[in-house]
C-alpha cells in the first residue's frame, strides 16, 4: 500500500477518534466559542497532511508481521495527533500565517476574537488559546499510546523532537553555528521523529526482533536527513501556495540550515554579507527569483542536493542489505522515490 492509499484508509480512523473526543467536550462546556476552538484542532488535522509518521509505523508493522490493522491504526493515530500538536506550537514560534491553505491556530483565534469585538490583545490571546489547542492534541496523542508496548519509544521520540525544537529556536539567536549543531537539529527534529521512532513503534507493536529495530535506524535516519534537507530547499525554491507554508519562513526567522551553513563556511565576504541581509528580512514571493539565483550562484543549492541524494542512496542501500522479500521491500523502496520527487 502506497502512502496515498494509506491516507485514504487511515483518515477515517483519525476522524472517528476526533469526532468522539470533540463530542465529549460538550459535557465540559456548552459555550459555542470554546467548542469552536476545540473543533479547530480537528480542522487543522484534516485540512491536509501526508500522514508520513503513521505510514512509517504501519509500513514497518506490516513488514514485521503485524496483522491487526483494527488494533494498530488507532495507536498510530497518536503519531499524527502529536504532530498536529507540534505544528500548532511551531506555528506560534515561527509566526506562521497559514498552513495547508487555512489559517494557523493562533491566527484563526485572533481573527475570531476581532470579529466578535472582544477586549484585550487579540494577537496575544490568539497565541494563548493556540497553545492550549496544542496541549489538547498532546493529551489526545498520549491517550492513544499509553499502555502499549510502544509507549517507551513514543516518550523517547518526544524527548528527542522537543530537544531538536529547542535547538531550532536557539540557533535563530546565533550569528553562526557549527556543523554539529545543524546535524543535531536535523537528526532530532526530523530524522528520528518522522522516520526512525515511528518505524520502531510499528515494529514493537508487531513483536519484531532487534534486527528490525536496527533496520529502522539504518534506513530511517538517512531518509529523514534527506527529507529535512529537501524541506529546507523547498522553503527557498517552491512558491508558498505550493509548499503550504509562509514564504521564506526559514530565512525570515534567521534559521540556520545546511544551505546557509555552506555559504558561511565557503562563501566570499560579499556573499556572507548578502546572506546576512536576507536572514531576518521580510521576504515575499517577489523575492523568490533573486533568492534562488543567490543560492545557486554560491554553490549552496548544488551542495545541498548532493548531500541529500547521498542520504537517499544510503537509505536504499540499507533496504538492499535487509534483503526483504520483494513484497515487503516494495513499500520502502516506493517511499524513497515518492520523497525524492515531492514538491511540497
Amino acid at each position: 500500500m502506497d502512502i496515498q492509499a494509506f491516507k485514504k484508509r487511515f483518515d477515517p480512523v483519525l476522524m472517528k477518534f476526533l469526532d468522539r473526543k470533540i463530542r465529549l467536550y460538550v459535557k465540559h462546556t456548552s459555550d459555542p466559542f470554546i467548542l469552536e476552538m476545540i473543533g479547530y484542532a480537528s480542522k487543522l488535522l484534516l485540512a491536509s497532511g501526508k500522514r508520513v509518521r503513521p505510514y512509517m509505523a504501519a509500513m514497518t508493522y506490516k513488514a514485521s508481521g503485524g496483522r491487526s490493522d483494527a488494533k494498530a491504526l488507532p495507536v498510530f493515530a497518536g503519531l499524527e495527533l502529536f504532530h498536529a500538536f507540534a505544528l500548532v506550537h511551531d506555528d506560534i514560534m515561527d509566526r506562521g500565517e497559514e498552513r495547508h491553505g487555512i489559517p494557523t491556530a493562533h491566527r484563526y483565534v485572533e481573527r475570531r476574537l476581532k470579529e466578535q469585538g472582544r477586549t484585550g490583545s487579540a494577537a496575544h490571546l490568539g497565541e494563548a488559546q493556540a497553545i492550549l489547542i496544542g496541549d489538547l492534541l498532546f493529551s489526545w496523542a498520549n491517550e492513544t499510546l499509553a499502555g502499549t508496548k510502544a509507549y517507551p519509544i513514543f516518550i523517547r521520540m518526544i524527548d528527542e523532537v522537543l530537544t531538536g525544537q529547542m535547538i531550532d529556536v536557539d540557533v535563530m539567536t546565533r550569528r553562526s553555528v557549527d556543523d554539529g549543531l545543524i546535524m543535531d537539529k536535523m537528526r532530532l527534529k526530523t530524522a528520528t521523529y518522522t522516520f526512525v521512532r515511528p518505524m520502531q513503534i510499528g515494529a514493537v507493536l508487531a513483536g519484531a526482533n532487534g534486527k528490525m529495530a536496527k533496520f529502522c535506524e539504518a534506513y530511517g535516519l538517512p531518509l529523514g536527513l534527506a527529507f529535512q534537507i529537501q524541506d529546507d530547499m523547498l522553503d527557498m525554491i517552491t512558491p508558498a501556495h505550493v509548499h503550504g507554508k509562509t514564504a521564506f519562513s526559514d530565512l525570515r526567522d534567521g534559521q540556520h540550515t545546511l544551505f546557509t551553513q555552506y555559504i558561511f563556511s565557503h562563501g566570499t565576504a560579499s556573499e556572507i554579507r548578502q546572506l546576512r541581509s536576507m536572514m531576518g528580512a521580510s521576504l515575499s514571493e517577489r523575492d523568490r527569483p533573486r533568492v534562488i539565483a543567490f543560492f545557486e550562484s554560491t554553490g549552496s543549492l548544488e551542495y545541498g542536493r548532493t548531500v541529500m541524494n547521498a542520504y537517499f542512496d544510503e537509505a536504499e542501500q540499507a533496504l538492499v542489505k535487509m534483503n526483504f522479500p520483494k513484497r515487503k521491500a516494495q513499500p520502502f523502496s516506493d517511499l524513497i522515490q515518492y520523497i525524492r520527487k515531492r514538491a511540497s
